[in-house]
């Protein structure tokens, strides 16, 4: 069994190398029309896994009836990955043995925050995507039904997340490579109906290398460098 999933795995990594730009958007949802209203959503990479960052005010509250948790907050962080590995304390070797060979049970990471975006993730890359409402709302969908329930429909909380106000969720499906946090992400845009791949996004680097195509690059102004700046001197 384990021998079948590294042969896959390794398949699965030679095509993401070998796959070229020839996804097309899906027509009706992406691009928005050009005087259509759009709703920006943002990617950010951390180097080695990717999340979504959308306005909180924007989410349609019948769609995603849990981003009221945050309901102080202006902006909401989202991934998804490995419980091991995204909780333990400290990474080892074989903890990221285990995510990647065999199915474990995966979580929802939410995070709760006020500052500009790319103040907030100073060190990361960042991308903002922008969608029509009806794009916007199916990538809601898509974040909404990640979430597991309990028998009485109430996501299930798993505790304090890794960084800020955020949280633990747990969530649908198992994770196991290649399906990882960056075929998540994929699989989040491409249901807003971007030209993003979705079965050999494995890594940070590929979302972002095709993200490049139909996103703005974000990163700090000048002026709120200079107010981060005067802050860290205070």
């Amino acid at each position: 069994m384990v021998i079948r999933v590294r042969t896959l795995s390794l398949l699965a990594i030679a095509v993401s190398l070998s796959a070229g730009g020839c996804i097309r958007p899906v027509k009706g949802l992406f691009p928005p029309p050009p005087l259509e209203p759009t709703v920006p959503v943002h990617v950010v990479s951390h180097g080695w896994h990717t999340g979504l960052v959308i306005d909180r005010a924007d989410v349609p509250p019948d769609l995603w009836p849990e981003q009221h948790d945050f309901a102080q907050s202006r902006h909401l962080e989202i991934g998804w990955g490995d419980e091991g590995f995204y909780r333990a304390q400290e990474i080892t070797p074989g903890l990221a043995l285990r995510a990647m060979f065999l199915p474990t049970p995966s979580v929802m990471h939410v995070v709760g925050f006020d500052e500009p975006v790319e103040s907030y993730f100073q060190q990361s890359k960042i991308y903002r995507v922008e969608l029509g409402e009806p794009a916007f709302r199916q990538l809601c969908r898509f974040v909404a039904d990640t979430y597991d329930h309990d028998s009485g429909g109430q996501a299930i909380p798993l505790g304090p997340g890794i960084y800020g106000n955020s949280r633990f969720y747990r969530a649908k499906g198992n994770y196991y490579f290649p399906k990882t946090c960056n075929i998540w992400t994929a699989r989040a845009l491409r249901t807003a109906g971007c030209p993003i791949d979705t079965w050999t996004t494995v890594s940070a680097g590929r979302v972002i290398d095709q993200v490049d195509d139909f996103a703005t690059h974000v990163t700090p102004s000048d002026t709120q460098l200079a107010q981060q700046s005067t802050a860290t001197l205070r």
